[in-house]
């Protein structure tokens, strides 16, 4: 689709595996109870927006790539990024809203852009890599449940919400670790090379991890 509106409302949209859906630089929206499921390949591009409107569920089983803006409103369902499915974002993704983003064990979720979590809750039960910057806005929250995080080189997680690191669960941090709220930690923090973890971490306290041979 190209420069073009595509707007699914109270209906299913299934893409079904091998199929591709390319949004290049239009406008995509689900709303009114509308379902999409994806298990092929959607991307969206630099120019375009991907919108999760009220009541509309999103299930990916295949490969999403957002390259521009990724909206939820405030009224939005959740997002379930399921077994082998892949969220790669090097764009601008705002989670916001009564949906919850879920990563199940298995998925994978890859930002080397920006994510914001407003009003949302982003569970994370798979693997989790941020170069770019995830933050956790005042009413946001993020949790590590029995699940990886690697905040690599170079990303940035900052929190001004709450954000918990459940048991079983693991932060491999070699970026920056801004907390300005509430940072519970009953798993393990490890702060390798470079990582820096600025502001109190309740539980657990972060482990240095550098080794230079």
């Amino acid at each position: 689709m190209t420069g073009g509106t595509l707007n699914n409302e109270g209906d299913s949209l299934v893409n079904m595996p091998g199929g591709r859906i390319n949004n290049v630089g239009g406008l995509i929206t689900h709303s009114a109870g509308a379902e999409f499921t994806n298990s092929g390949t959607v991307d969206n591009d630099a120019a375009s927006n991907f919108v999760l409107g009220d009541l509309a569920t999103f299930k990916n089983g295949g490969t999403f790539t957002n390259a521009g803006v990724f909206n939820t409103t405030s009224r939005s369902g959740d997002l379930v990024n399921q077994k082998g499915g892949v969220l790669a974002n090097s764009g601008t993704w705002n989670q916001d809203g009564v949906g919850v983003l879920s990563n199940l064990a298995g998925g994978k979720i890859t930002n080397s852009g920006r994510i914001n979590i407003f009003n949302s809750l982003l569970d994370n039960r798979g693997s989790f890599e941020n170069t770019g910057t995830l933050e956790v806005f005042h009413f946001g929250a993020y949790q590590n449940l029995g699940s990886q995080l690697d905040n690599r080189t170079g990303g940035v997680f900052t929190n001004t919400g709450s954000a918990s690191n459940l048991a079983n669960s693991t932060i491999n941090n070699s970026g920056s670790i801004v907390n300005d709220r509430k940072l519970v930690n009953a798993g393990v923090i490890n702060n390798l090379c470079g990582g820096t973890v600025t502001g109190p971490v309740n539980g657990n306290q972060p482990v240095n991890v550098c080794s230079i041979n």
